[in-house]
C-alpha cells in the first residue's frame, strides 16, 4: 500500500479524475446560458498565461545542442494543434448540449480507431483481426447506449454523437502527429506551441462570430471556465506528465481506462443523469474493447 501511494499510478488517478469532470464543468456553465464559443474562449484566456510561462521555461532551458525548430515543424504543429485544442475541444464542448456527460466520455474513448485509420493510411500500418474484434466490441457498446437514448431524446443524440466522432477523428490527427514532434522536441514545448496556436484561432472565432460583449458572463460562468482550464485541463496535464516519468507512458495510458467510470460516477451524482441496465452494459464493452486495444498496444 506504502509503495502504491508513492507510485505514479497515484498521480495517473488524480490526473484522470480531474481530466475526467471537465464535461461536468461544462454542463454546468451550459445552465448559465453561455455559448460553446464564448466558454471556450473563456477557457483559452485562462488557461494561456500558464502555457506561456511553461514555453519560456523550455525555450530557456533549451541548450545548443537541442535540435532546432524548422519553419516545417513549426507549421505542422501549428496544424496539428490547431486540430487538437481548437477544432476537436469546440466539437466536443458543442455536442455536451445535445448528449449526457457520460455517454459524450464514451464516444470520445474511442478516438483509438481513428488512430488506426490514420496509421493505416498515412504509415501503411495495418490493422489487426485482433484490433478489428476489440473496435467491434467497443462500438457494439456505443450502438446500444445510442439505441436506448435515441428513443429518448430523438435527433439530438444523432447531432450529438456525430460532433463527438467529429472531435475524436480531428484529435486522432493530434494523437498521430504529436508523437514525431513531442520525441523530437520534448512534449513541453510540442504542447505549448500547439496550445498557443489554439488559442490564437479560438480567439478569432469569438471576435468572427460573437459581440466582444458577450465576453461579460455571470461569474459562476468564469468560475467554471476557470475550473474547465486549470482543474480539468492544465493541473492533470502536469500530473500525469509526472506520473509517465514514474510509471511510463504504457501503465500512465491504460489508466486512462478509468476516465469514462469517473465522468459516470460524476454525471450520476452531480447531475442526476439516467443510467439505466443499457448504458451500465454498453459502458462496458466500450472499456473492454478500448482496454483490449490498450494493453495490446503497449504489450
Amino acid at each position: 500500500m506504502q509503495t502504491l501511494f508513492n507510485s505514479g499510478f497515484l498521480l495517473a488517478f488524480f490526473a484522470v479524475a480531474l481530466f475526467s469532470s471537465k464535461s461536468i464543468f461544462i454542463k454546468y456553465a451550459y445552465q448559465y446560458g453561455v455559448d460553446t464559443t464564448t466558454l471556450l474562449a473563456w477557457r483559452m484566456l485562462i488557461a494561456l498565461p500558464f502555457y506561456v510561462f511553461v514555453l519560456f521555461a523550455c525555450l530557456k532551458q533549451r541548450t545548443e545542442n537541442a535540435p532546432k525548430i524548422s519553419s516545417n515543424s513549426l507549421i505542422s504543429m501549428i496544424v496539428l494543434g490547431i486540430l487538437g485544442y481548437y477544432a476537436a475541444s469546440w466539437m466536443d464542448l458543442e455536442a455536451l448540449h445535445y448528449i449526457s456527460a457520460h455517454y459524450e466520455r464514451l464516444v470520445l474513448y474511442t478516438y483509438p480507431a481513428f488512430v488506426l485509420i490514420i496509421n493505416l493510411i498515412w504509415q501503411k500500418r495495418r490493422i489487426t483481426a485482433a484490433e478489428v474484434i476489440a473496435l467491434s466490441i467497443a462500438y457494439l457498446g456505443l450502438l446500444l447506449i445510442f439505441a436506448h437514448d435515441l428513443t429518448l431524446y430523438g435527433d439530438a443524440i444523432i447531432l450529438g454523437t456525430l460532433l463527438v466522432l467529429a472531435s475524436s477523428f480531428s484529435f486522432s490527427f493530434y494523437v498521430v502527429g504529436s508523437q514525431k514532434y513531442s520525441s523530437k522536441y520534448g512534449s513541453k514545448l510540442f504542447t505549448c506551441i500547439a496550445m498557443l496556436a489554439a488559442s490564437v484561432i479560438i480567439f478569432i472565432h469569438f471576435m468572427v462570430t460573437q459581440p466582444i460583449s458577450n465576453l461579460a458572463q455571470p461569474w459562476q460562468v468564469i468560475a467554471l471556465a476557470f475550473a474547465i482550464a486549470v482543474i480539468a485541463t492544465v493541473i492533470p496535464s502536469f500530473l500525469m506528465n509526472a506520473a509517465i516519468a514514474q510509471i511510463g507512458a504504457n501503465k500512465a495510458a491504460i489508466s486512462g481506462s478509468l476516465g469514462p467510470v469517473l465522468t459516470t460516477g460524476f454525471a450520476i451524482l452531480l447531475l442526476g443523469e439516467e443510467f439505466t441496465l443499457w448504458h451500465a452494459l454498453g459502458m462496458l464493452l466500450v472499456l473492454v474493447g478500448i482496454y483490449s486495444l490498450a494493453k495490446r498496444k503497449n504489450s
